[in-house]
């Protein structure tokens, strides 16, 4: 195992565990605002021995329309939707993953919408092999998400390396092809305005013959309270 995926995957391993005590904690109710995670997130990588790929994001409601907010005094408490972005970085080389759990009942409606953003995560994540074009990929996910394809606007995923936004991107952006060994994110997001945001995002290695899922944190919703 070369060097880079061995750091990644050290750190896909830890942000697997983080998410874990992340939920355990919630439902036990011992975070009450977005700043409380955020903090327990960076106290969890110092312990480990990590540092941190970029300053975590946790985002409840409409504040995660903004797909890279900064913790704030919000409360959690039936505030629906919360994203929490977060990575871990060993040896400089950077993780980073996205999990979107509920504060609150979700309806009907939200559980459908969720279910569409982990579907476009698992069918394009299928799509990862040597020699794919990102472009296309993500054209893809833009169809996969169909009338909410308006509110995905960012791209798909990005290169993981000792930077956390590195080539090959799967975006807008044409000849971007995947190589065997690369590590890419795979995260397709929906904002709607006013509203909530939801953004589910794995790494994953690629392969000659396909590709090998480095985060394993489960993606089913999850309800808090």
């Amino acid at each position: 195992m070369d060097k880079k995926l061995k750091n990644i995957t050290r750190g896909c391993r830890l942000n697997d565990r983080v998410f874990s005590k992340i939920v355990a904690r919630a439902r036990a109710g011992e975070f009450s605002k977005e700043l409380d995670v955020a903090r327990f997130i960076k106290y969890e990588m110092r312990k480990a021995g990590a540092g941190l790929a970029f300053s975590p994001i946790v985002a409840i409601g409409k504040n995660a329309v903004d797909w890279h907010h900064r913790p704030t005094n919000s409360r959690l408490a039936g505030g629906g939707f919360c994203v929490i972005d977060f990575g871990a970085r060993f040896n400089r080389y950077c993780s980073d993953m996205t999990r979107t759990i509920y504060f609150g009942k979700a309806s009907k409606k939200e559980k459908a919408i969720y279910g569409k953003v982990l579907r476009v995560n698992v069918l394009c994540t299928k799509k990862i092999r040597e020699g794919a074009d990102g472009h296309r990929i993500y054209l893809y996910a833009k169809k996969l998400l169909g009338g909410h394809a308006k509110y995905f606007g960012h791209g798909l995923g990005h290169g993981l390396k000792k930077i956390i936004h590195a080539k090959p991107r799967l975006s807008k952006k044409e000849g971007q092809f995947l190589s065997a060994g690369d590590i890419v994110t795979i995260e397709p997001g929906v904002y709607v305005p006013k509203n909530f945001g939801i953004r589910v995002e794995d790494d994953i290695l690629v392969t000659k013959k396909g590709y090998r899922g480095l985060s394993h944190a489960t993606k089913k919703l999850i309800e808090i309270g």
